[in-house]
């Protein structure tokens, strides 16, 4: 089945809320529709309301005997698991940030004029007050703010962050974990109310939601011009302005072995890495708070703060959803959503080539080079990935210099050459000719 981009949006903008439950939301589209918003885990205390994390940070660094250091001393090459080499893929999205505003909870009483946004309720009951909060700058904007990684049902070997350093011609490691040493180097995991720098990487055995920030805490002040949830474990740093994440992963796994992050039961086995807002997992139910965050601005699109659905396999029991695909959107108040493109259910893994790694879902058909998606503009059909079998390299670039967002998925053996200063080596830092190349990248080339 085939369907324009356009033909599901209607259907969309009814779905694409950030509520809670127990797997993804239903907000699929057919090829080329817009992908689910995430999957939606929320834990409650007794009150009803999100409960309170408890950091148990155990130090950073690697165990000696690895041989790996993290973060600027860089992690060194990891064997990949064998697998059918691919020819890799990239998604680039370009013309990214504007001017524009979002809603900011504020800790403040019923009736004080700064709730301008909304002086009503929260998810839960409780006061919920927001204002408009601006901002001038066109450089990736919103996503130049604090961003925290999340993912569910992936098994992770490697991750490292890049952001550019005092010198603006190198990009330093800054956070990293290795599953050869287990412990993050300014790297804290927080899944359910837990928080460590240690990591098993295996996140294939629950559907928990894990969040991904640094070990740096991160100051609210009294509440009264930024919310401060009661959640220790969401109140670390996230990463601001220019990054790169790059992890090295594999989404292959027996979906029978996910049981729900409650323990009770068969839990929803559909991968998921999204880079969001911080200010989003600060709204006091960590995104799920759905009438009261800065996802949306007008409660039906994410038109708010900013959420990347890096990679995502829809499998909600309906026409949008295949488990052999995943989808990538970008979602903010420039455009409400970019991308986002779904391979449903008349999708057929096994009719393209083993080597194919990006998909045009409307076509049905592999790309020759590297899809581009402009924002505000023009999109290279419908691009959707096949769910990798085995290891790869994932990377999500973030660039305020060329206002670009390049979304990758590398074969350990098919490693491109804009890619090799950087892969398999994982070094400590990284030139801005390195960079440069990587947003240059239209995999496959």
């Amino acid at each position: 089945m085939k369907r324009s981009l356009l033909s599901v949006r209607a259907a969309l903008v009814l779905l694409a809320c950030a509520c809670g439950g127990g797997g993804d939301l239903g907000g699929g589209g057919g090829a080329g529709g817009q992908a689910s918003e995430g999957p939606s885990t929320t834990t409650t205390a007794a009150g009803g309301s999100p409960s309170a994390s408890t950091t148990t940070s155990t130090g950073a660094g690697a165990s000696p005997s690895t041989g790996t250091t993290g973060a600027g001393g860089g992690l060194g090459p990891h064997v990949p698991e064998p697998s059918t080499p691919t020819r890799g893929g990239t998604m680039t999205f370009t013309n990214i940030g504007a001017p524009g505003w979002w809603p900011r909870r504020l800790d403040r009483e019923p009736g004080d004029p700064a709730c301008d946004y909304k002086d009503g309720n929260d998810t839960w009951g409780g006061h919920c007050c927001m204002t408009e909060h601006p901002t001038t700058s066109d450089r990736l904007a919103p996503f130049d703010e604090e961003m925290t990684l999340i993912m569910k049902a992936i098994r992770v070997k490697q991750l490292a962050v890049y952001q550019p350093g005092s010198d603006p011609a190198a990009w330093q490691m800054i956070s990293s974990w290795d599953a050869r040493s287990g412990v993050g180097s300014n790297l804290l995991v927080t899944q359910e109310q837990t928080t460590s720098a240690d990591f098993t990487g295996d996140l294939t055995k629950t559907d928990c939601v894990t969040y991904f920030m640094q070990d740096r805490p991160f100051a609210c002040g009294d509440g009264k011009d930024y919310y401060c949830p009661d959640d220790p474990g969401v109140m670390h740093l996230g990463w601001a302005g220019s990054k790169l994440v790059v992890f090295l992963a594999s989404m292959t796994f027996d979906d029978a072995g996910v049981e729900k992050c409650s323990g009770d039961g068969q839990g929803h086995p559909g991968p998921w890495v999204a880079f969001v807002a911080s200010e989003l997992i600060r709204d006091g139910g960590r995104k799920w708070n759905g009438l009261c965050n800065c996802y949306s601005k007008t409660g039906t699109v994410g038109d708010g703060c900013g959420e990347i659905n890096v990679f995502e396999v829809v499998m909600d029991d309906n026409e949008y959803s295949n488990r052999e695909f995943m989808s990538t959107g970008v979602r903010s108040y420039q455009e409400g959503h970019i991308g986002g493109s779904v391979c449903g259910s008349g999708c057929d893994r096994d009719a393209l080539a083993e080597d194919v790694e990006v998909v045009d879902a409307c076509a049905q058909q592999a790309y020759e080079k590297g899809p581009v998606i402009e924002a505000g503009g023009r999109s290279d059909g419908c691009p959707t990935w096949r769910r990798p079998i085995g290891d790869r390299y994932f990377m999500i670039l973030l660039d305020e210099a060329q206002r670009t967002i390049q979304v990758a998925v590398i074969h350990p053996e098919k490693i491109p050459s804009p890619a090799a200063e950087m892969l398999p080596d994982l070094p400590g830092s990284l030139s801005r000719g390195a960079i440069d190349a990587m947003l240059s990248m239209r995999l496959p080339e």
